[in-house]
């Protein structure tokens, strides 16, 4: 009986030695983990990317937005000169062309 017992004490020392192994290199590794930083570097990357891709949109928008302007622009000056022109028909009588 007392060699059974000594086997179970012993075989329960066995399993807390390796449970606090277990625990070790759980705490080791999870150490290497959080100390880690290489997934910043993909992370920079795709920050870059999204960054270029922004300043690429926004560039497109403010181009688009130019040409409307210039197109509004070049469309009310030309109402101004057919304005101009009805105007001066109608006080002079004469036709410009």
């Amino acid at each position: 009986m007392k060699s059974i017992e000594a086997e179970a004490e012993r075989i329960i020392e066995d399993a807390k030695k390796r449970a606090e192994e277990i625990i070790r290199e759980a705490r080791r590794k999870a150490s290497e983990i959080l100390e880690d930083k290489s997934y910043l570097v993909d992370l920079t990357a795709e920050r870059r990317k999204l960054e270029e891709r922004i300043e690429l949109e926004a560039k497109r928008i403010v181009e688009e937005a130019e040409n409307t302007a210039r197109r509004l622009k070049d469309k009310a000056s030309s109402k101004i000169d057919d304005y101009a022109k009805l105007l001066v028909y109608m006080v002079t009588g004469i036709e410009v062309e």
